[in-house]
């Protein structure tokens, strides 16, 4: 028996499936950075352990919230900070106590600026800090370096693979910048 393909059928289960791939791409777009607690990480490195992506911000930061528009929007930087890092979004101006490593950090005045302790320990740089301020960390949650200010998808890009693939252990960050990526 010959089978009869019906062309209006066939068209639309193929904008049918077509339109299935696109909801599942825009989902994933939306899915965005999957940020952890501090407590969540801390189980999660018992398991699988992995650096720690850390983003330190603050509500009135305009580049912060550039950067959670622009850069952190980007799926490539989703993608690859999901895959090698756990990530942790962290206020550097909350009021809530976090134990960490057998210390207790809150809010306190450091150098005449209301700033959390914890992220004054991971985000200082030359005994200052600024936001927004990446911080990668090892996974027994210990820093590793930060990086004050805005980073555009092409300096992020290059900033997760230097540390997501381990290449700080061999080169340093100049080397890396200077001589390819």
């Amino acid at each position: 028996m010959k089978k009869i393909i019906n062309k209006p059928t066939v068209i639309i289960t193929l904008l049918l499936l077509l339109q299935v791939s696109f909801s599942n791409i825009k989902a994933q777009e939306k899915i965005g950075i999957n940020w952890k607690s501090i407590d969540q990480i801390q189980a999660a490195q018992a398991v699988n352990p992995k650096p720690v992506f850390v983003n330190l911000y603050t509500d009135w930061c305009v580049w912060c919230t550039k950067m959670d528009e622009s850069t952190y929007s980007d799926p490539k930087i989703i993608n690859y900070i999901n895959n090698h890092f756990y990530a942790l979004t962290f206020d550097a101006e909350g009021d809530n106590e976090v134990s960490l490593n057998g210390k207790t950090y809150n809010l306190e005045t450091v150098n005449n600026r209301k700033v959390h302790t914890l992220a004054w320990d991971w985000g200082s740089v030359n005994n200052r800090i600024g936001y927004p301020t990446i911080v990668v960390l090892d996974n027994n949650m210990e820093k590793i370096q930060a990086f004050p200010g805005f980073k555009d998808s092409e300096a992020m890009n290059a900033l997760i693979k230097y540390y997501g693939e381990g290449i700080y252990k061999t080169k340093s960050w100049q080397d890396y910048l200077t001589n390819g990526n």
